[in-house]
C-alpha cells in the first residue's frame, strides 16, 4: 500500500505570503517616513517662528526691558521640567502601550500640569517682588507671563504628547506650529500698531493661548472618552515621573550652562558668537528629533510584544539617524565659513564654533536613540541616572575649562560630555541586552 506523500503548500501561497510580507513592511517605513516628514516641517516651522518672536521683541522692547523679559523667561525654562514632574512623558508611554487609556492619562496629565504650572507661576511672582525691578519684571508681569509658559504652553504640550502617542502626528506638529504662531503674530501687531507695553503683550499671549488650549482639548475630548483623574494611577506611576522630569531637568541645564558660564567669565560679544553657532548645531538635529519622536510609540509597542524585536526596530533607526547625521556633520563642516553671511561680519568666531561642534549631531544621534531604547524597555531610570552623573561631570569640567579657555573650552565641554552619554548609554543597553539573553536562556525547556 503506498503511502501518501505530505501535500506542499502551492508555490503561488509562498509568493503570496511574501508579497503580503513585503508590502506590509513597506507600508510600514513608508508610515515612519511620513510621520518623521510631517513632525521635521513642525520643528522648521517652529523654530522660524521662535526666532521671529524674539527677533520681534528686541525691536519693540529695547535692550533694557527686553534683558528684563529675558532673565525672566530663563527663570521660568529652568524650572519648567517640575511643571507636570514629568507625567506629559508618562502619557506618552502608557497611551502608546493602551490607546484606550487615552482620556484617563490626559486628565492626570493636564491636572498635575495645571495645579504644579500655577504654583510655581505663585513662587515666581513672590520671588519676583523681592528682587531689584530694575533687573527683573514686575511681580504681576511675572506671574502672568509663567501662566502662559508654565500652564498654558505646557498644557497645549500634554494634549500635543498624547496625540504622538495615538500616532496623530499631524495633530502633534499642527500644536507645536501653533504656539509659536501665535506668540509670533501677536508681538508682530503689538510692533505694527506701536504697542510696546509689556502688559498688554502678557495679557494678550494668556487670552490667546487660552484659548488655543480650549480648542485642542475639546479637539481630543471628541476623539477619547473623558475619564476622572485617577489618583491611583498617578501614585503607582510617579516613580517614573520623577525621573522623567530629571532627565528633561539635567537636559535643560546642561544645554544652556555652558552660555551662563560663558557670560560669567567672558564678555556679551563671545556668547553672542558662540550662541550663534551653537544655535545652527542645535537647528541641524530637528531631522533626527523628527524621526525619533515618529518612531518613540513604535519601539514602546514592540517592547510590549519583544524586546528582540525592538532592538532590531531600534538597530534601523539609529542606521538611519547616524547616515543622517553623518550628512549633516558633513554639510556642517562644509559650509561653516558662510556663517558670516548669516549672522554678519562680527561672528567670525562662529565659524570655529561650527568646525569644532560638527560631529554633536551624530553623538546626539547615538544617545537620543539609545535613551528611547532604554526607555521603551523600562530602563528609564537607568538613563537618567546617567545623565545626572554627565550633569555632575558637566559642571565640574565646566568650572575649570570654561574660564581658563573661554568659547573653546565650552564648546570642548559640550562635545566631551555629550560623548560620554553615548559610550555610557551604549554600554547600559549592551549589558542590560546580554542579561536578558542569559535569562532566556536560563528557562529549563519543557
Amino acid at each position: 500500500m503506498t503511502q501518501r506523500r505530505p501535500k506542499l503548500p502551492p508555490r503561488t501561497s509562498v509568493f503570496h505570503v511574501g508579497r503580503d510580507h513585503f508590502v506590509r513592511k513597506l507600508q510600514q517605513s513608508r508610515g515612519h517616513l511620513t510621520a518623521s516628514a510631517t513632525l521635521a516641517f513642525g520643528y522648521v516651522a517652529q523654530l522660524a517662528f521662535q526666532m521671529g518672536y524674539f527677533l520681534i521683541l528686541t525691536r519693540m522692547l529695547g535692550a533694557e526691558r527686553f534683558g528684563q523679559f529675558a532673565a525672566a523667561l530663563a527663570a521660568i525654562n529652568v524650572i519648567s521640567p517640575i511643571a507636570g514632574i514629568g507625567y506629559a512623558e508618562v502619557a506618552l508611554v502608557r497611551v502608546s502601550q493602551d490607546r484606550d487609556s487615552t482620556g484617563l492619562w490626559a486628565s492626570n496629565a493636564l491636572a498635575v500640569t495645571t495645579g504644579m504650572g500655577i504654583g510655581l507661576a505663585v513662587c515666581l511672582a513672590s520671588v519676583s517682588g523681592m528682587l531689584d525691578a530694575s533687573r527683573w519684571l514686575d511681580w504681576y508681569l511675572m506671574f502672568g507671563l509663567a501662566i502662559s509658559e508654565l500652564v498654558l504652553v505646557r498644557c497645549c504640550m500634554v494634549i500635543a504628547r498624547v496625540h504622538q502617542a495615538r500616532r496623530e502626528i499631524g495633530r502633534t506638529s499642527l500644536i507645536n506650529i501653533s504656539i509659536a504662531a501665535t506668540k509670533a503674530l501677536i508681538a508682530l501687531c503689538l510692533f505694527l500698531t506701536g504697542h510696546t507695553s509689556l502688559v498688554t503683550l502678557i495679557i494678550l499671549l494668556d487670552l490667546c493661548l487660552s484659548l488655543l488650549l480650549i480648542c485642542y482639548f475639546r479637539s481630543l475630548s471628541r476623539r477619547s472618552s473623558n475619564a476622572p483623574i485617577s489618583y491611583a494611577r498617578l501614585k503607582s506611576d510617579f516613580q517614573l515621573a520623577c525621573s522623567f522630569a530629571t532627565g528633561v531637568f539635567c537636559k535643560a541645564v546642561y544645554t544652556d550652562m555652558d552660555k551662563l558660564f560663558l557670560a560669567r567669565w567672558s564678555t556679551a560679544s563671545v556668547v553672542g558668537t558662540y550662541a550663534a553657532g551653537y544655535k545652527i548645531l542645535s537647528l541641524s538635529f530637528t531631522p533626527i528629533r523628527a524621526i525619533l519622536e515618529a518612531t518613540f510609540p513604535r519601539q514602546i509597542e514592540l517592547a510590549e510584544c519583544s524586546r528582540g524585536d525592538c532592538a532590531r526596530f531600534t538597530r534601523s533607526i539609529l542606521l538611519i539617524n547616524l547616515v543622517l547625521a553623518a550628512g549633516l556633520a558633513g554639510l556642517i563642516y562644509m559650509f561653516a565659513p558662510w556663517a558670516t553671511l548669516l549672522f554678519g561680519d562680527d561672528f567670525q568666531g562662529s565659524v570655529a564654533v561650527l568646525r569644532i561642534g560638527f560631529l554633536l549631531p551624530v553623538v546626539q544621534a547615538v544617545h537620543y536613540t539609545l535613551g528611547n531604547f532604554l526607555t521603551a524597555t523600562n530602563h528609564q531610570s537607568f538613563r537618567t541616572i546617567m545623565q545626572i552623573v554627565v550633569l555632575v561631570v558637566y559642571i565640574v569640567v565646566g568650572l575649570i575649562v570654561i574660564p581658563l579657555y573661554s568659547w573653546h573650552g565650552a564648546i570642548w565641554t559640550s562635545l566631551g560630555c555629550e560623548t560620554l552619554l553615548a559610550m555610557l548609554l551604549a554600554t547600559g543597553c549592551l549589558l542590560f541586552s546580554l542579561r536578558a539573553r542569559d535569562r532566556m536562556h536560563s528557562v529549563p525547556v519543557k
